[in-house]
This record gives C-alpha cells, sequence and structure tokens, in this order.
C-alpha cells in the first residue's frame, strides 16, 4: 500500500491526479447532474527515475482508501502494469492480440467489484506517432487504433482506468491524448533541494 504520504516532492502532480480521478468517483452525482466530462485514464510525463509508477500504484491504493471511507465498501484494486516493449513482438497480430487480453483481463476484474488499473510504462514505445515501420510491417499503425478501440468500448470510471507513463510525451500519437480517451495530462517533475528533502525525510 502507498498512501500520498508516502509520495515526497510531487504536490502538484498528487493534486492533479486526485481532481482527475478520485473526485469524479467520489462525486459521481454531481459529475453526471452538470454533466462535466469524466477521464478514462490519465498520462504521467516527465524525466525517467522521478516517481511516475510510484504515482499510479499510488493512485490505485488511495482511490481504494477514499471510497471505503466515505461508502464502506471495499474494492480491492487490480492494478496490471507492462512495459511498452513487452508488448511488441515480432509475429503479425501477436501485439495486437497482448493489447486486447490486457483490456480483457482488467474488464474481467472490474466485473467482479475490483478497482481494474491498466498502467503502461514506456507508451511512447507502442502508442508512438505512426511512423516507425518494423520487419516490414508497419506495427503501430495497427497498434494504436486497436488502442484506441479498446479505449472507446470503456466507460467512463465505470470499469478500467487507464494510466500511461512517457519520458517522452510528444512521441505519443494525438489521437491517443485526444478528448474522451487519455485527455488528462500530470507532468512529474524533476525534484528540486526541497522536494528531496522531503523525499529524504519519509524514507529515513
Amino acid at each position: 500500500p502507498i498512501p500520498w504520504s508516502k509520495i515526497g516532492g510531487q504536490a502538484e502532480a498528487v493534486e492533479a491526479i486526485r481532481d482527475s480521478i478520485e473526485l469524479p468517483f467520489l462525486h459521481a452525482r454531481l459529475f453526471k447532474k452538470f454533466n462535466h466530462p469524466v477521464p478514462k485514464g490519465f498520462l504521467l510525463y516527465g524525466p525517467p527515475g522521478c516517481g511516475k509508477t510510484l504515482l499510479g500504484k499510488a493512485t490505485a491504493h488511495n482511490l481504494r482508501t477514499q471510497i471505503k471511507a466515505r461508502t464502506g465498501e471495499d474494492h480491492p484494486e487490480f492494478f496490471l502494469t507492462v512495459k511498452g516493449p513487452e508488448i511488441l513482438n515480432m509475429w503479425l497480430g501477436e501485439s495486437e492480440r497482448q493489447v486486447r487480453d490486457l483490456f480483457a483481463q482488467c474488464r474481467e476484474k472490474a466485473a467482479e467489484g475490483h478497482l481494474a488499473f491498466l498502467f503502461i510504462d514506456e507508451a511512447e514505445s507502442i502508442l508512438g506517432t505512426r511512423h516507425a515501420v518494423r520487419v516490414g510491417t508497419n506495427i503501430l499503425s495497427t497498434l494504436v487504433p486497436m488502442f484506441c478501440t479498446e479505449m472507446d468500448g470503456l466507460d467512463p470510471l465505470q470499469n478500467v482506468v487507464v494510466i500511461l507513463a512517457s519520458n517522452r510525451a510528444d512521441l505519443i500519437d494525438p489521437a491517443i491524448l485526444r478528448p474522451g480517451r487519455i485527455d488528462r495530462k500530470v507532468r512529474v517533475r524533476r525534484p528540486n533541494r526541497e522536494a528531496g528533502r522531503e523525499i529524504y525525510r519519509i524514507y529515513l
């Protein structure tokens, strides 16, 4: 379990995540009443080694804690994490199948009452702009549409929350980052001196 108090030096990112994910879950009626758009996921971007994966895992745990405190219902979190390069496969159609399987696993867990999160690290490697040619086949030209199709089939914050992490957000295909898909972007900055002190206070 990773409470927000265990993450140092990223107060701005934590606040942005809580506004994007926790508020729509905890105040679903208000969001629906005022027809406010609810995200299906968000992008964590910034330099490597600054806590993007830690923030993703903390999102799942703290959402579970908040829901339990407000409603008394305990929904166990299901946090499926994968690195983008792990999905790439030289065999035609295999990478697309793996993307479908990832979403299928999360949907299945969500149907069982879990809080399902799909975390994709190094997202630019599979969701980059569709210019890369690989083994004679433009693999990104099929993976990006496949991912978009899966995203479009999700009900906002009702079954699966998708979290992308990247240190090269500029390389991610614009189709992924448009409204209705991954339209929330959270910058994870490199810690400054005061943030460094806060991190040391937590772990020492």
